[in-house]
């Protein structure tokens, strides 16, 4: 048998008063002893505790420099990958070039798709600096996706450049 009061375990069955803490002992029924006596033989399960990284607070704020410049270069680099795929896809249509023209068309049209993929990579760069230094806003993460819009436009235009059916290898091949 236990004490109810302090838990501790008494001499004799017939006790009456526990002999830690002198509380009365009321008589109890074997069961009630076999319960006690399980769960005080319990131990408790450990618990782990893991470290939580500090989360910063998510606030809707006006954009900043590197949010705007962000959006700025990614549409930029989307306008001059679009400009320079139809340029590039119609290089072949100039004609009335002669052969000195045709490839500084071709040249210019490969310089516009490197500089609209630097543009798209410099966008994406700002964008990570608008995550640190600036609040949230929707300015930088569209400029994040137009970004990676601009880098994939210019990306196809480069391929297309090397190895597309109006590739600069296929140069001499386009003279009329």
């Amino acid at each position: 048998m236990f004490c109810s009061n302090c838990g501790e375990r008494l001499i004799a069955t017939n006790q009456r008063f526990c002999h830690n803490c002198g509380t009365e002992v009321l008589a109890t029924s074997k069961a009630t002893d076999y319960k006690t006596e399980r769960i005080q033989n319990v131990t408790a399960p450990r618990i782990y505790y893991a470290p939580v990284r500090q989360q910063r607070q998510l606030q809707m704020g006006s954009p900043g420099k590197y949010s705007k410049l962000c959006l700025g270069l990614a549409l930029g680099s989307i306008v001059i990958g679009i400009v320079s795929l139809i340029i590039g896809y119609n290089s072949y249509r100039f004609i009335y070039f002669n052969i000195i023209g045709r490839l500084v068309v071709l040249i210019v049209v490969l310089l516009l798709r490197v500089g609209g993929l630097i543009m798209g990579v410099f966008s994406k760069v700002n964008s990570s600096k608008a995550e640190i230094f600036e609040p949230y806003n929707d300015v930088e993460k569209a400029g994040s996706i137009f970004g990676i819009f601009g880098i994939i436009i210019n990306s196809i235009g480069l391929f297309l450049s090397f190895l597309g059916p109006w590739s600069i290898f296929s140069f001499p091949i386009m003279i009329v």
